[in-house]
């Protein structure tokens, strides 16, 4: 057998190439899974701030739905401040199914929701609890 070296080096020349597209193939699907991941996430954090604003709570409880989704559709405005997520926001009786209108044309894959039941304080039993929903998605 002649020229057993060059099989070997074709053989471990192969293995490399392998060994290095499976590492980059892993790195890459971790960076496509975290980046959802932080999109999902980040719909809690802004409910919880429309339930420590208590003046977004009192607008909720007392005005009308249309005017309030506007209202805080101008916070979350403030507090998502990447061009490439759009958002929605929905204001309705507790007992309701809050949903959107419509699929949003400009919705790149999923759309996340949460919910958050706002209340009155405990001494006005006479005005019911709302429910405030907001929607996530990334932009096309």
């Amino acid at each position: 057998m002649v020229n057993k070296k060059g099989w070997l080096r074709i053989v471990e020349a192969t293995v490399a190439i392998m060994l290095i597209l499976t590492i980059i193939l892993i790195v890459a699907e971790r960076k496509k899974t975290t980046s959802e991941n932080d999109i999902s996430e980040s719909v809690t954090p802004l409910l919880e701030e429309i339930a420590r604003n208590a003046t977004l709570r009192d607008n909720i409880m007392t005005k009308d739905s249309a005017s309030v989704e506007a209202e805080i559709a101008k916070t979350l405005l403030i507090k998502i401040d990447n061009p490439d997520i759009g958002y929605d926001v929905r204001v309705c009786d507790y007992k309701q199914i809050c949903a959107l209108d419509s699929y949003p044309e400009t919705a790149k894959g999923d759309i996340y929701s949460g919910e958050r039941i706002i209340s009155s304080a405990l001494g006005s039993a006479d005005i019911q609890p709302k429910k405030v929903v907001v929607f996530i998605w990334l932009k096309k």
